[in-house]
């Protein structure tokens, strides 16, 4: 396995969220990791690579995609299986000992991903499923060290399927548990896919292993965004599947088609435009604008991780969370508007009040006079 022993995996433990907020509590890689080569301690990411099998999971499963490597790309697979046109495209992982086509024809093609199928984000698998068919080899996953990682699989691809469905196509995914000992020909072999182009030398490799013409050019996975949300993504945790799905997702929107379920959240009237919500949210999805006088604060549903941080932070307990469906997830929904006013102490925006004063700014005067009044009664 191409990762195995921890092989080229990066930490960017700045982007963890137990960092952010020691109550999130997210245990997506340790829980999930099959061979418990992660370790949490004092809100610290440590990987044992000693331990490592490489599955790859880790890459897709972290919500702020504090893994990754410099060799892991999945968006040269979604590239492949476009390039090829196929009706339909089998899955190997990268343990498989046969990824063969079943047949030589046009309409059927392969690819052998370097690890594990549950190292695919559910991004991706949407993005598969809009453009063919897919089956996904699980004949060989009895008796393997990563045969836990199925249920996160599952997931991943089910959660795809729903996405589908709302984008009005009929997913078509099957897994294949006992599979038939194909023809071992070499013009059937699954392509290998899923490494980025390095080099001069990787490039040549990737042309002879194709036996084709490949692009030097890397998709650039945010080259379409406009240069305000491109920057504002840049700054945020969202992972990389979700801001390419950012882009995906609403051009395949079919109208009339069943909405699926994303995060939502509510602000009820306890909300005092404090900020720790907007400032303190990883992936930028909760936005305060003023125009004219007003402060009106935004929520964008497919751009949530989900993680609790706005709720937690919140003074005032004024926000609450749910899943329901969302017609246009990736379109910014107004949660509310207020008339608007400077702190006249900080400056800050703050809601109208007869103080003219910030929440913060409220508190801690308020602070300051008890402070007085016990030290005036000291000295009675």
């Amino acid at each position: 396995m191409r990762f195995e022993k921890g092989f080229s995996i990066k930490i960017a433990e700045n982007r963890c969220l137990n960092q952010t907020h020691h109550a999130v509590e997210c245990n997506h890689c340790i829980e999930n990791c099959p061979s418990k080569a992660i370790l949490l301690h004092e809100h610290s990411v440590y990987l044992n690579k000693d331990l490592c099998c490489g599955c790859g999971l880790c890459f897709n499963d972290c919500p702020t995609q504090v893994f990754s490597s410099s060799l892991w790309d999945e968006t040269s697979i979604v590239e492949e299986v476009e390039e090829q046109k196929w009706k339909a495209t089998e899955f190997f992982c990268g343990k498989h000992s046969s990824p063969f086509n079943k047949d030589k024809t046009w309409k059927m093609g392969a690819v052998q991903l370097p690890a594990c199928l549950s190292m695919i984000s559910k991004g991706a698998w949407y993005e598969f499923g809009l453009k063919t068919a897919i089956e996904l080899h699980l004949d060989q996953c009895e008796g393997c060290s990563m045969s836990c990682t199925l249920s996160r699989l599952d997931f991943n691809v089910g959660t795809a399927a729903e996405w589908l469905e709302a984008s009005g196509c009929t997913p078509e995914i099957s897994y294949i548990h006992q599979s038939s000992k194909g023809k071992t020909k070499k013009n059937l072999k699954a392509i290998e896919t899923g490494l980025k182009v390095t080099s001069r030398r990787d490039l040549f490799l990737s042309v002879i292993g194709k036996g084709r013409q490949i692009s030097e050019n890397i998709r650039n996975n945010t080259k379409s965004f406009s240069k305000e949300r491109d920057q504002e993504r840049r700054n945020s945790y969202l992972p990389d599947w979700q801001k390419r799905l950012a882009e995906v997702y609403p051009n395949n929107r079919i109208k009339g088609a069943s909405p699926a379920y994303w995060p939502t959240i509510q602000i009820n009237d306890k909300c005092v435009n404090c900020g720790m919500c907007t400032n303190f949210c990883p992936s930028k999805t909760l936005k305060n604008t003023v125009e004219g006088g007003i402060c009106t604060r935004y929520f964008t549903s497919g751009l949530c991780l989900d993680c609790r941080i706005c709720q937690l932070f919140c003074p005032r307990e004024a926000i609450s969370r749910d899943r329901e469906k969302v017609e246009k997830p990736f379109e910014a929904t107004t949660l509310f508007s207020a008339a608007a006013i400077k702190c006249r102490r900080c400056t800050s925006i703050t809601f109208d009040n007869t103080r003219h004063l910030c929440y913060w700014c409220r508190e801690e005067t308020a602070i300051d006079d008890e402070i007085k009044e016990k030290y005036r009664k000291l000295l009675l």
